[in-house]
């Protein structure tokens, strides 16, 4: 029969019926579903004020949630479904993120209930929470404008609480600390956790703050890694996580980048104050490790007229290293390139002579020894106004199971021997996090109690929120001799100031790479004016000394380094400003013994007065 269905067409047609329909009834279940959940979502029964900075809210779960102020315009908003109560985040080893006295005076703190909305608030801000959803937002009363809203109550998961957060089209986002390569965050996505990626698009000293134009900054307060979302996913919608099992974060709310920046430092304190010998350039390598034989076909050029080449390995007619060249090997020694900088008129302002793997500091059977050959070292480059700094790749406290070369003792390196910088790396905190923050924390107090109430200086790596008031940071291992090595560090440090860590730094046209002009000075030329200056030495392709590439490269690198040693006093003044906001300059000036800087004491009067020898100028220990 001509219109006869057969069972072969009515099998293809149920198929077709099934796939089809399938697709809006899901959907529909989907709605279903999701209209369900915004009907059973949590509502806030109750609010109370529990002590006169603290405010509990009662949600109909039966959890709480807690609003803690630091101060006006700053508060903790905490909640742990397990029913654990305000404390620091889990450390191990044992570590703050915030400073000790982080709390400021909030004159009054007022809670209304008003129908379907709870107002808290401060003489600053005011936080609006809708009772039927749980969201809130919160409002800076100087301007009379929201700062931020949530979108979705707090998302709990078992390792992991999102926050979710409106966009705004023309707001912009800043922080996350060293986003190697970026600065502005709008329409992407950064992750906060230690990577140890050097180059660009990866991170190498996270920070877990940001902040807005909208005129808000947000710390949450873990060790535990993150992920902060600005649009990039939907535009919008800035969605934040961290892989944690509670909430715990800090807002803040203020006018601009300077005043959230502040709020920061007033949760995790100042950034360190650089001593003036580290706004100078360092040179770093290690002279107490390799052989050296001659090689005229690929060696390097020495004083004596002859080419040698660097060996790890002992070989036969090699010639070792040591500090202090007391082996018939000066010209391999940590005191030629002392005066190697002085015999081409290049300054510096420290050396760390042990910086590579299996180096030490000595050649001797005892600690001590070592120790007393360090401070020969380190007497020696005082008189020249250098500072000696050390590498670190292991524990910086004695231990019975490692030999006497490699053995370390801060205590009698910063007490006995003068060290005055230490630079971390990788092999000792490359865990970061707190275990990082536990180890320039560590060192810091050392060096300021065993070193005559020395500033400490330490250069690190995978830093934390907090790690600014202990230490600088540097990006990483990276390879110089490209245009690719500036072009990602000037968003790299931008970045990294305005995650609240301004004391960054790199090594100079890279430690690995090199033997391109252009590109070295270039490098020296624009860091004259960012705070620190390293020079890694023996990776590269060709030495990392200033002068290593012959004219004109000497005469433009040792022209910047002049400059940038004649804006010393100002450099110092902007840095002690940004600590205390008084912008004085101090008498470190006056006995700075480094023959690079601007001038004299009576050059320093005529610029600023006599009042500038007053004894209000002259109180503290900043020269140091």
């Amino acid at each position: 029969m001509k219109n006869c269905v057969t069972p072969k067409a009515i099998a293809l047609l149920f198929v077709l019926f099934f796939f089809f329909s399938s697709i809006p009834v899901n959907a529909q279940i989907e709605t279903n579903k999701t209209n369900e959940s915004l009907q059973e979502s949590i509502k806030i029964v109750s609010a109370q004020k529990i002590n006169p900075i603290t405010v509990e809210v009662l949600l109909s779960n039966n959890q709480r949630m807690t609003f803690d102020f630091y101060g006006e315009n700053i508060f903790r908003l905490f909640q742990d479904n397990s029913g654990g109560i305000l404390r620091d985040p889990e450390a191990k080893p044992e570590a703050k993120i915030l400073v000790d006295n982080p709390r400021r005076k909030v004159s009054s703190l007022e809670v209304k209930d008003n129908n379907n909305t709870i107002s808290i608030k401060t003489g600053k801000i005011e936080i609006q929470l809708n009772k039927n959803t749980s969201l809130f937002k919160v409002l800076n009363l100087n301007t009379n404008s929201v700062a931020f809203e949530t979108l979705q109550p707090v998302g709990f998961e078992k390792n992991k609480v999102t926050l979710t957060l409106k966009e705004n089209s023309e707001e912009y986002f800043y922080g996350g600390g060293v986003q190697n390569g970026r600065f502005s965050h709008k329409g992407k996505a950064i992750a906060i956790e230690n990577q140890n990626s050097w180059t660009d698009g990866g991170v190498a000293s996270p920070t877990p703050f940001y902040w807005s134009t909208n005129g808000y900054g947000m710390m949450w307060h873990t060790f535990k890694k993150g992920f902060y979302n600005f649009g990039a996913k939907e535009k919008g919608i800035t969605s934040l996580y961290h892989e944690t099992d509670y909430l715990d974060v800090f807002f803040m709310v203020n006018n601009g980048a300077v005043a959230l920046l502040n709020d920061f430092y007033q949760l995790t304190g100042n950034p360190v104050l650089i001593p003036k010998f580290g706004l100078y350039q360092g040179h770093l390598n290690a002279y107490n490790r390799d052989y050296w034989t001659e090689d005229e076909e690929k060696g390097i050029l020495f004083e004596d007229g002859k080419k040698y080449k660097e060996s790890s390995k002992e070989t036969e007619g090699g010639i070792k290293e040591s500090l202090n060249g007391e082996l018939n090997n000066y010209q391999f020694s940590g005191r030629a390139v002392i005066d190697r900088y002085n015999t081409h008129d290049m300054p510096l302002g420290w050396l760390l002579p042990n910086d590579g793997y299996g180096a030490g500091y000595g050649q001797t059977e005892t600690l001590d020894g070592n120790i007393q050959n360090l401070r020969s070292l380190a007497d020696y480059a005082e008189k020249k106004g250098v500072k000696i700094g050390l590498w670190t790749q292991s524990d910086l406290h004695p231990k019975p199971e490692v030999s006497a070369l490699l053995q370390r003792d801060i205590v009698k390196e910063v007490r006995d021997a003068k060290v005055r910088v230490l630079k971390t790396d990788v092999a000792w905190v490359g865990a970061g996090y707190s275990f990082g923050l536990n180890g320039i924390t560590d060192v810091a107090q050392i060096m300021t109690y065993y070193g005559n109430n020395a500033r400490p200086f330490i250069i690190s790596l995978d830093g934390w929120a907090g790690t600014q008031r202990y230490a600088g940071i540097w990006s990483g291992d990276q390879t110089g001799g490209q245009w690719e090595y500036i072009r990602f560090h000037i968003p790299t440090y931008i970045g990294s100031g305005l995650s609240g860590q301004p004391n960054i730094s790199s090594d100079m046209d890279g430690i690995f790479g090199g033997k391109n002009l252009a590109v070295n000075t270039r490098d020296f030329q624009w860091k004259t004016f960012t705070p620190m200056e390293l020079n890694m030495d023996g990776w590269g392709a060709n030495e990392k000394y200033p002068h290593a590439l012959g004219e004109p490269a000497t005469s433009i690198n040792r022209w910047y380094l002049k400059m940038k040693s004649e804006i010393v006093p100002y450099a110092y003044s902007i840095a002690k400003e940004s600590v205390d906001g008084l912008p004085q300059i101090r008498a470190m000036f006056l006995e700075y013994p480094n023959p690079y800087t601007l001038g004299k004491a009576t050059q320093y009067q005529f610029m600023y007065g006599p009042s500038f020898f007053s004894s209000s100028y002259l109180s503290g220990n900043e020269g140091r």
